[in-house]
């Protein structure tokens, strides 16, 4: 454990000058030069623990750069910030959260970020083979320029007990429909921002009445929380589940519970997937700006994005990294021809499909 804890630091240290000339070698020299110069990087990342860990690794590899870290949510993320700029404070250099709705239609508009594609230097980092569906596909914004995607997995919307439902009568998102399984389905509440991924997946695969047939006429059991539904999925109280994400059913099947639980499988084109927490941003006039380019390249590098996949179990966008969990990898074509509510693009419909939910609720 020693010698690959040290193999690690040794290779993220010298991240800096692995992969470019020497003309730019010495360019970037002097950006190192000048972020040890400024002595700082603040950023705003995870609460969880592992990620966490995996982002403090920049503190070894570049000792002179004190890493001020603050974990948040997104929305103690946006309540800070919006407090913070409505006096014109500007604290804070680098983000890596997981973006949704807000970040698009008032975030990006506001002008909390800066680009941050401008940063991002390092030829092994901006190389199209690195990354599933190449470097730019990994940007949410429709520009292609603020928020980056590092982080890529399925989202497994439906989690089902196979012990209980065979494959030959549930094997598509359109199953969920049979009246089979009224009463026998819990989810997360879809009223809530955030929390209704599946509605928003069947109404843009089946289209909205058959989203608004599955509240009404399937009458879905409501969990509050996370816990609450991993609780019911670990006493196997419903058969068919739809909130918890790959790695919350992974942990549950670590404790010898929901065993026979498995992901409804889905075609590429009904593939939902999500960078979950693993997205970075650069904010607006970020104070240490130089220390931002350092943190930025070596965070999307190959050496710490292994370190945050095997830290967080989560799946890394990068080729050369092997899956966190493999449970919810994607392959080339299901990232290609699926889709993300984390986008720019598809932010809209998240929107939609919490006022479809609202409103069939009622």
């Amino acid at each position: 454990m020693h010698l690959i804890k040290r193999s690690w630091v040794l290779a993220a240290a010298v991240i800096g000058t692995t992969y470019l000339p020497a003309s730019q070698a010495e360019d970037w020299d002097k950006v190192v030069a000048a972020a040890e110069k400024e002595g700082k990087l603040t950023l705003l990342g995870p609460v969880i623990q592992p990620y966490r860990q995996a982002i403090e690794q920049f503190q070894k590899a570049y000792p002179k750069i004190q890493l001020q870290y603050t974990g948040v949510t997104s929305p103690e993320f946006e309540a800070r910030v919006r407090s913070e700029r409505r006096v014109n404070r500007y604290l804070w250099d680098v983000t890596v959260l997981g973006f949704s709705g807000s970040a698009f239609t008032q975030q990006l508009p506001e002008g909390w970020f800066d680009p941050i594609r401008p940063l991002i230097v390092k030829q092994d980092v901006l190389a199209d083979q690195n990354w599933l569906g190449g470097f730019a596909a990994g940007f949410l914004d429709k520009k292609q320029q603020y928020i980056f995607a590092f982080q890529a997995g399925k989202q497994n919307n439906v989690n089902i007990d196979r012990s209980v439902v065979p494959e030959s009568e549930l094997s598509s998102l359109e199953d969920l429909l049979n009246p089979k399984w009224k009463g026998k389905i819990a989810i997360l509440d879809p009223r809530t921002r955030g929390s209704g991924h599946l509605i928003t997946l069947l109404q843009t695969a089946l289209g909205a009445d058959k989203a608004r047939q599955f509240l009404t006429e399937q009458q879905p059991v409501i969990a509050s929380t996370n816990r609450q539904l991993a609780d019911w999925v670990a006493q196997g109280a419903y058969p068919i589940t739809s909130g918890l994400s790959p790695s919350e059913i992974a942990t549950l099947k670590d404790q010898g519970l929901a065993k026979t639980v498995n992901a409804l499988q889905t075609t590429p084109e009904q593939t939902a997937w999500t960078p979950g927490w693993g997205a970075i941003a650069l904010l607006h006039q970020p104070p240490h700006p130089n220390a931002s380019k350092v943190f930025i390249n070596w965070f999307l590098s190959q050496p710490a994005q292994e370190d945050w996949a095997k830290r967080g179990f989560v799946n890394s966008r990068r080729t050369d990294v092997a899956p966190g969990l493999a449970a919810s990898a994607l392959t080339a074509d299901a990232f290609h021809k699926g889709v993300t509510f984390n986008s720019e693009e598809n932010a809209d419909k998240a929107q939609q499909a919490t006022e479809l939910a609202q409103k069939a609720m009622q």
